[in-house]
């Protein structure tokens, strides 16, 4: 990570006491993760760009997780969200975690690729997802989009919550979790390289493993908001050959009554300013204006549509 997670909140706070707010300012809460985890930054490091150059809005990052952001954007509780496409899915068709559909939330941008990092501890020689079964599986914090991929993939595989035994760990804890093995395994869709993964390989402790080619595609084709992705060689010490696994996007929600306008002036800075974001945060080096819409599972918010007509990525 290019910068930690007190640079990246020090800079925040820094800027965000400097500014005096007006009036008429527009209050902007962005739903992240909990705190270490990569939504986390992300919603930082943009609340830090709001304050820097778009004087008419303020930022401000809380902590979440990819289904209570759904949640509290369909009550409007946030303006923003950061969602993982899995999690995007089952809150529009009202399956998986959610026991009503989200028909609210609208589409801002896709962020970046999330490779799906299957974690495991090396004592309980798990060498597939099949292996699961009777082990001890992280889940991650309840409201968290982890608990959607562990559950979509062990389908994949015939297995349900009750064939594993269920931990559930704060992104801060996982890595101990892991090494000492009170969890045996954990799925984490995050960018690739990342480096609470690589410090979690150099322990000794903790390994990777890949997906079987013919699950992939059982995965892909059961749930099309995943794509066949690699992990690719060389980014982990000791893995020399491409990881194979599937990928969500971890996309940027709004709701449908946001204002036009608003969400014009977000998804503008965003995608202009991306020079400042790539050199503060690795998750941002794939966002560029053609990944913008991948993953979307939801409809695109108008404002965010008025910004790629007018960049010449869709007609209107």
């Amino acid at each position: 990570m290019k910068r930690s997670v007190l640079a990246v909140l020090a800079a925040v706070c820094l800027v965000a006491v400097a500014s005096p707010v007006a009036a008429d300012d527009v209050f902007v809460r962005i739903g992240t993760s909990s705190v270490g985890g990569g939504f986390y930054l992300i919603g930082n490091t943009i609340a830090q760009l709001g304050t820097e150059v778009e004087k008419s809005i303020n930022f401000t990052a809380v902590t979440g997780g990819s289904i209570k952001n759904c949640i509290n954007l369909g009550n409007k509780e946030v303006e923003l969200g950061m969602v993982q496409s899995s999690t995007v899915n089952d809150a529009w068709n009202g399956t998986g975690s959610f026991k009503e559909p989200i028909k609210s939330l609208r589409y801002v941008t896709a962020i970046y690729p999330m490779p799906a990092h299957i974690l495991v501890n090396l004592d309980a020689e798990i060498k597939s997802i099949g292996d699961f079964k009777g082990k001890r599986v992280d889940y991650g914090s309840v409201g968290q989009g982890i608990e959607v991929n562990v559950r979509e993939m062990m389908s994949v595989f015939g297995l349900k919550d009750e064939d594993v035994r269920i931990e559930r760990y704060g992104r801060s804890e996982v890595a101990e979790a892991l090494k000492v093995g009170d969890s045996q395994a954990h799925i984490w869709t995050t960018n690739a390289p990342n480096a609470q993964v690589t410090d979690m390989i150099r322990s000794g402790k903790v390994g990777l493993i890949g997906i079987e080619p013919e699950k992939i595609q059982e995965i892909v084709s059961k749930f099309p908001h995943y794509a066949p992705v690699v992990i690719p060689a060389g980014v982990y010490e000791g893995y020399d050959k491409d990881l194979p696994v599937v990928g969500a996007v971890g996309s940027l929600l709004t709701y449908e009554d946001m204002p036009e306008e608003v969400i014009y002036k977000i998804t503008k800075m965003i995608h202009t300013n991306t020079k400042f974001l790539q050199e503060r945060l690795n998750y941002f080096n794939n966002l560029n204006l053609q990944f913008a819409l991948a993953g979307m599972a939801v409809p695109l918010h108008p404002g965010a549509k008025k910004y790629y007509v007018e960049a010449g990525l869709i007609k209107e």
